[in-house]
């Protein structure tokens, strides 16, 4: 597959645009839409073809990493989980960005930074409310990732916002998309589990 045909699928397929790369290489730059679910060996597929039955049950998967072997073993992995793979490309973003083509980049900040600079950030909590019983950052807008689009009017957009979940990865997915839609925002790395270990101040959720 050319990275035309690519583009062309990704424009007019209504398939999931599934980004196994890791988390970093996701930040750096992604294609608009593209969901991170940086690829591991041990639970990885089960877990995203759960995410899949319950967010997107009739849609296939276009799968995106940037190592042929790896991309290969993940679309083996779903498929072995009933999951439909319409098309796999394992060149990463660098053909995609040769010929002009636009790319979505997340910032990241620490947990330190953010506790040092919390006053000047909005926070936005997207784990599921059960996951609050270990603390959620004081004054932090609880919105689970699955309801994020039906509450997006609720965010202010002249406000910077940290986005956080329980390790960095849901909250990832979760800044691309605001800033896709134009929202200030970066993502938490390490998530709770850091600013708990860290011993930060939190409430009780």
């Amino acid at each position: 597959m050319t990275v035309q045909e690519l583009h062309s699928l990704v424009d007019s397929s209504n398939a999931v645009l599934l980004d196994i790369r890791l988390g970093r290489a996701y930040a750096e730059g992604h294609i608009r839409g593209a969901v991170s679910a940086p690829f591991s060996q041990r639970g990885w597929a089960r877990s995203v073809a759960a995410w899949m039955r319950r967010e997107a049950p009739s849609y296939a998967v276009i799968l995106f990493g940037d190592n042929q072997i790896v991309t290969q073993s993940a679309a083996q992995a779903l498929k072995a989980e009933g999951i439909v793979i319409e098309a796999v490309w394992d060149q990463g973003l660098g053909p995609w960005r040769e010929i002009g083509l636009p790319v979505v980049r997340v910032d990241n900040i620490t947990v330190d930074v953010l506790r040092t600079e919390l006053e000047t950030w909005a926070v936005i909590d997207v784990r599921e409310p059960y996951e609050h019983r270990s603390g959620v950052i004081p004054g932090a807008l609880k919105v689970p990732l699955a309801q994020l689009p039906q509450r997006m009017q609720e965010l202010d957009p002249n406000q910077r916002y940290a986005v956080i979940c329980a390790t960095g990865s849901r909250s990832q997915s979760a800044a691309a998309w605001l800033a896709e839609q134009g929202f200030q925002v970066a993502n938490v790395v390490g998530g709770m589990s850091l600013w708990l270990g860290g011993r930060h101040p939190v409430e009780r959720g």
